[in-house]
């Protein structure tokens, strides 16, 4: 029986995004393969909930939750951690969630006791393209922390036997980082929790209680015109954009509205800007969902859209088009590798409101397209992104060091 060990840093069941989900599902279906797995978490074992197998074992890192500074203070007490846990147990493989901090606490210590590592890549350049910084005195700081952030990525890929990267994009930017082996094994959906509404089936119920999407049509579709999206509120995910746009799919469809699941920095400047374009009344800011009710509410919608500016895979992309419900996004880092424009999904530039105002209308008024997109969308994401054939792909690497 091989044991692993995984560096992941805080997992909480309630607020799973992409790279948590993969990494959830990728520990839950080796221990179910017989693999042995220790997990090495953050402050809190909550996660338990759902790693409810007899071969998995959660441990703790306490740290000194610090904003700004999690990275930092993270690494240095998950690197004291591991190392004494690693002096008394044998492990064969060690794995870290994503590059920055876990992918180097795991490759200096991969250096340490000669344990090969295996490192999932979401974005590898994620240390700048997602950062957000507040406060004005840190900022004075901004630049030291991406010098010094980049000098860790590049040791975690120096240091990695093999790279099991989600995108094209993900990898390409992992060998520019100094990835000397990779492989792609993308993020996944499960098929059997993300699907499409049955007839009659799919009401999303608000943390209010209150009904806010009901679907009650054939195939799926829902009446109306109901935009959704399952965003981190940072630049990145262009939502200002998204907002500009739907103000112009408000005069078009003055029922239309906008549900906005996530959380974040811009939160404050995204509700003054709905409330400045008069759609404040349509834009439902719902906040972060636990990851079970997001089939439910993706289900109660006619359209995904997130107009990334950046975008190292997009896992909320195809738990969409499982649901049977299309995408309109950019052509922007992974998303190119499962969205084909007018095929699987529509793509707009980014920072082009009235573009993507445009792409969302001609959906609207056009049913038939509609039904098109989500047909091929959906046999495009069974056929390639189950996350038995994604697990497949991680033994491969843990067995082609």
């Amino acid at each position: 029986m091989k044991r692993v060990l995984f560096i992941c840093g805080d997992l909480n069941p309630l607020d799973l995004g992409g790279a948590e989900v993969h990494i959830v599902e990728v520990i839950k279906r080796l221990a179910e393969r017989g693999y042995k797995i220790d997990v090495f978490v953050g402050v809190s074992d909550a996660i338990k909930e759902i790693f409810n197998h007899k071969n998995i074992s959660v441990h703790t890192v306490q740290y000194k939750q610090v904003r700004n500074l999690y990275s930092l203070f993270y690494a240095r007490a998950a690197l004291k951690e591991i190392r004494k846990f690693l002096r008394k147990n044998k492990i064969d493989i060690l794995h870290s969630k994503q590059t920055l901090p876990q992918g180097y606490v795991a490759a200096k210590l991969k250096r340490e006791f000669k344990i090969p590592l295996y490192q999932t890549i979401q974005n590898p350049l994620a240390y700048k393209e997602e950062m957000v910084i507040r406060g004005g005195f840190m900022k004075i700081f901004s630049r030291l922390w991406l010098m010094l952030a980049e000098r860790w990525v590049k040791f975690a890929m120096k240091n990695t036997d093999i790279c099991g990267c989600v995108s094209t994009y993900s990898e390409g930017k992992a060998i520019m980082l100094g990835a000397k082996k990779t492989m792609i094994v993308p993020n996944g959906v499960d098929t059997e929790i993300f699907h499409p509404a049955a007839q009659g089936h799919g009401v999303f119920l608000a943390q209010s209680n209150k009904s806010f999407c009901d679907s009650k049509t054939p195939y799926g579709i829902v009446d109306g015109y109901k935009v959704v999206t399952t965003s981190t509120l940072i630049p990145r995910n262009g939502i200002d954009t998204l907002i500009r746009a739907f103000s112009k799919v408000a005069t078009e469809f003055p029922e239309a509205t906008l549900a906005i699941a996530g959380e974040g920095p811009m939160e404050d400047e995204l509700r003054s800007l709905a409330k400045t374009l008069g759609v404040a009344n349509s834009v439902k800011f719902l906040g972060t969902l636990a990851h079970k009710d997001i089939p439910g509410l993706l289900r109660g919608s006619n359209l995904f859209v997130r107009p990334s500016r950046f975008e190292g895979f997009g896992v909320s992309f195809i738990e969409a088009m499982a649901c049977g419900i299309p995408v309109i996004t950019c052509p922007s880092g992974g998303i190119k590798d499962f969205v084909v424009d007018g095929e699987t999904g529509i793509f707009v530039e980014p920072d082009q409101p009235d573009s993507l105002a445009n792409a969302i209308i001609s959906v609207f008024t056009d049913r038939g397209k509609l039904l098109n997109l989500k047909r091929n969308a959906l046999a495009m994401v069974r056929e390639r992104y189950g996350w038995e054939k994604i697990v497949d792909k991680v033994e491969e690497g843990y067995g082609g060091r």
